[in-house]
This record gives structure tokens, C-alpha cells and sequence, in this order.
């Protein structure tokens, strides 16, 4: 039962949507004309999936309201899904331009709506003039993810240490992180480093865990915050390991003993790209416990039959961010399932596209599809994603661990992704094994599902 607003986000995330709409509708006499009641509505439709529903409410919220203004993620997410970035370019530009609305908010609505929508030219020609310490900061790393998109990540990796990882921008962003023992690039390292997740995720953890491989290599002693090591270990051919550390004792860096600091992957990777580049492409990784999925891979090796066995997740419906603009529906992917039939699908999904799929007729065929329970692990996943013949997913985690584990992946895009994705339709440096399957057009998810069944089918071709 949801007591209160502040429950929302959990129950949203845990796919508890039915429960949140219940909530609302109890709400709605008390609270029907407040903007935020409307906004958690929004919200929840794009949780469900029904984005045209909460692009429709967000833009009532826009109309209405002069002073309510965080539907702008809403807002652009579910347009960044449907392909509508006209729709989104024009609410903003409304809000902008409203008497009523204050410089500062309109300002910001660009920020963050340019940038999600992929207006990148438009974002680096802001001026910071006139702007409060945190504004001037968001504008900051937002620009230097725009440049980093646009133009590479050697564009704008140093403005986005400056405004994102600096000591300076976390005292200024997170005033609640305590920054007194936070390494974010001084050349004194400390003999024991513990990485923590301040703004990052799993995805990104996993991404840039190379750079504390290299530390590693250097002889610094890595930890983790979120009992990281019970999932993985890291792993570095002793080659590699060698060419790591020359290059950061050549760049200045040493390591004090016996101190100890902590740090996150942004700072790893903005503190270490420029002296290290993109570091080990291949397999960085290694599961903590290999055989932690060995029941499982024997079931489904045996109901496989022979055939692929691959990996599958499609939505971000479980997570804290903006995930529209990188998931997709299961509805999605009838193409692909009632096509592939010589592969045999490993279910990884959670969240409410995960109750959705339960709700399929196809989930008890138990020949061509294995879902995982809710409550498979981490450190399951990835000792099972290791053991698969290849891994098709989003933006997310999962992806990360599959390409940090060198194994085939197949990761979609929207036509406007991450910046780290860069402009190579195909291919990112971050993973050897990775391959990218863009969609041609913001939203065009059709074309993305049409990619995936030609690279699957390719990939199963001899030779």
C-alpha cells in the first residue's frame, strides 16, 4: 500500500504500477489541481509505457502551470522515445517564453531539454553569464556532454572533469558528499582507493573499471563501496598491465602509502582519459563466481536443443533515470521473436516490462524462451551473460557487463544516445565485442528491431 508521494519512485521502479495509479486515484479529489499530482501521473504512464499519455499530460502541466517545472524529463524523455523532437523544441520554447516564467527555469528547460533531444550546437552556444554557482555548473557538464557527442570525447573530457568531478563541482552539485578524502585525479594517489556510486550506475561502474585496473596495475589496492567484488574481479593481461602503469608513472603519478581516499567512475574515467585514452578494449572483467549460474546454464543448454542461447534485455523501466529514450516495448519485439527461431531467449528483464512479459503467452514456452526470477543476482547475471553465445540489450548494465566481459553484444541505440556511444554507428572503442544498432531516426524502433534480426542472422552464418 503507497501512504504517501515519497513511496512513488520505489513502487514506480519495483513495477508496481497498478498500485501507483491506485494511489493517484485516491489522490485526485484532494490533490486533482496541484501540478506535482499531475507531473507523478505523467510519470507513471511512462513508467507503463503509454509515453503519448504522459507527453500529453506533460504538456497540460506546461500550460497550466507557471511555476512547476521538473516535467521537463518527463517531457523530453517520452518525445526522445516517440521521435517527436519537434513536440519537445516547442514546449520548450513555450515555457521559455511565457510572461510568467522566471529567466533562471527557462534557462535551464534549454539545458536540459536541448541536450536530451540532441540539439548539441544549441547547448554549447549558452553563455553562463549571470548564473548562480550550480546553474553555471550544470551548464557546464551538459556542455561538455554535448561536445563529448558531437565532436569526441577528447572534445570535452576536461570541462567535464571540471564542471562534473572536480572537488569543486561536487561540493557545488552534492553538497551532502563529503569531498575532503575524494580523489578525482591528483598524480598522489592513494595506496588504497574505494569506489563508490555518486550519480553513476551499474553501467557506468562497470565501464570505467577498467582506469582502476590500471591504478590497480600501479599498485594501488582497489575496494568498492557497493560490495562491487562479490560480482566481478577485475582482470588485465600482464601486458597490458605493464604498458598501464608506465604510462601513468611517465604522467606524474605515485602512490602515497598508506593512505586511503575514495573516488567514482566519473572521476576515474574524466581524471585517467587523457592519460590513458579508452585503456583495455578486450576483456576487463571476470566473474567472482563462475560457476554461480551452473544450474541454470545446464536447463537451458538442454532446452536450447542446439540452438544460440542469448541474452535479452530491453528496458530501463527499473531504473532511476531517464530511460525512455533507450528502452523498448515488448511489443517491440514480436519481429524478432517470432522470427529468430534457431535461437533460444534468456529472459533478463525486470521491472514492469519483466510483469508484462510473465502476462505473454510466450513466456511458457519453455523450448525457445528461459525467464530468469526476479531475484536472480548480479553476480548470477554475469557469471550467465559469460557462458551465453552472445548478449542483446540496452543501454544499461547488463550491455556494460557483457561487453567488459568481451563477450558478443548487441547494443541498441536511439538516434540521439549517450555521449559515450560518440558518432560511430557501429562500433564503440569502449568494447571490442560490442556491436551498435542505431536507429536511423530518433524513435524508429522499428528499424532498430529490423537491424538486430540482420545482425543476428548474419552472426549465424558459417565463416
Amino acid at each position: 500500500m503507497i501512504e504517501n508521494y515519497d513511496q512513488l519512485p520505489a513502487k514506480l521502479y519495483a513495477g508496481e504500477i497498478e498500485a501507483c495509479f491506485r494511489f493517484l486515484d485516491e489522490r485526485n479529489a484532494q490533490d486533482g489541481h496541484d501540478p506535482e499530482h499531475w507531473h507523478w501521473r505523467a510519470v507513471t504512464h511512462l513508467r507503463a509505457g503509454d509515453f503519448l499519455r504522459a507527453l500529453d499530460i506533460c504538456c497540460y502541466i506546461t500550460r497550466l502551470s507557471d511555476t512547476f517545472k521538473f516535467q521537463i524529463h518527463c517531457l523530453c524523455d517520452a518525445c526522445a522515445h516517440l521521435g517527436l523532437k519537434d513536440v519537445a523544441l516547442s514546449m520548450i520554447e513555450y515555457h521559455a517564453s511565457k510572461p510568467a516564467s522566471a529567466p533562471l527555469p527557462a534557462f535551464l528547460w534549454r539545458v536540459y531539454g536541448w541536450h536530451y533531444v540532441g540539439e548539441d550546437e544549441r547547448v554549447l552556444e549558452l553563455s553562463a553569464e549571470g548564473l548562480d554557482a550550480h546553474s553555471t555548473y550544470v551548464l557546464g557538464h551538459h556542455q561538455a556532454r554535448s561536445a563529448m557527442r558531437l565532436n569526441g570525447i577528447a572534445s570535452g573530457v576536461e570541462q567535464m572533469h571540471r564542471y562534473w568531478s572536480s572537488h569543486e563541482a561536487r561540493r557545488v552539485l552534492f553538497p551532502h558528499v563529503d569531498v575532503e578524502q575524494y580523489w578525482c585525479g591528483q598524480r598522489v594517489l592513494p595506496a588504497h582507493l574505494n569506489i563508490a556510486l555518486i550519480a553513476s550506475g551499474f553501467g557506468d561502474q562497470v565501464n570505467w573499471v577498467r582506469y582502476a585496473g590500471a591504478l590497480q596495475a600501479l599498485g594501488v589496492q582497489i575496494s568498492y563501496a557497493d560490495n562491487a567484488e562479490r560480482n566481478y574481479r577485475l582482470t588485465m593481461p600482464e601486458p597490458e598491465q605493464a604498458k598501464y602503469a608506465e604510462a601513468l608513472r611517465a604522467a606524474g603519478f605515485i602512490v602515497a602509502p598508506g593512505s586511503t581516499q575514495w573516488s567514482d567512475p566519473f572521476a576515474l574515467f574524466t581524471a585517467l582519459f587523457p592519460v590513458l585514452g579508452y585503456a583495455s578494449s578486450a576483456r576487463h572483467i571476470e566473474p567472482a563466481d563462475p560457476r554461480a549460474a551452473d544450474a541454470i546454464v545446464d536447463d537451458i543448454r538442454r532446452r536450447a536443443r542446439g540452438r544460440r542461447c542469448i541474452g535479452i534485455f530491453w528496458s530501463s523501466c527499473e531504473s532511476a533515470n531517464n530511460f525512455a529514450n533507450r528502452s523498448l516495448r515488448l511489443a517491440d519485439l514480436d519481429p524478432l521473436f517470432n522470427a529468430a527461431e534457431d535461437i533460444h531467449w534468456v529472459i533478463m528483464q525486470r521491472g514492469y516490462e519483466y510483469k508484462r512479459w510473465l502476462s505473454d503467452p510466450r513466456s511458457a514456452d519453455f523450448e525457445r524462451f528461459t525467464t530468469l526470477p526476479p531475484d536472480f543476482t548480479f553476480a548470477q547475471s554475469i557469471s550467465l551473460i559469460d557462458r551465453l553465445d552472445a548478449f542483446v540489450g540496452n543501454d544499461g548494465g547488463l550491455s556494460h557487463f557483457a561487453g567488459a566481459l568481451g563477450k558478443p553484444a548487441y547494443t541498441f541505440l536511439n538516434q540521439v544516445a549517450d555521449w559515450r556511444y560518440e558518432r560511430d554507428l557501429h562500433r564503440t572503442p569502449w568494447y571490442a565485442s560490442m556491436r551498435l544498432v542505431r536507429a536511423s531516426r530518433m524513435g524508429d524502433w522499428d528499424d532498430v528491431v529490423r537491424k538486430l534480426r540482420q545482425r543476428l542472422a548474419a552472426a549465424a552464418l558459417p565463416g
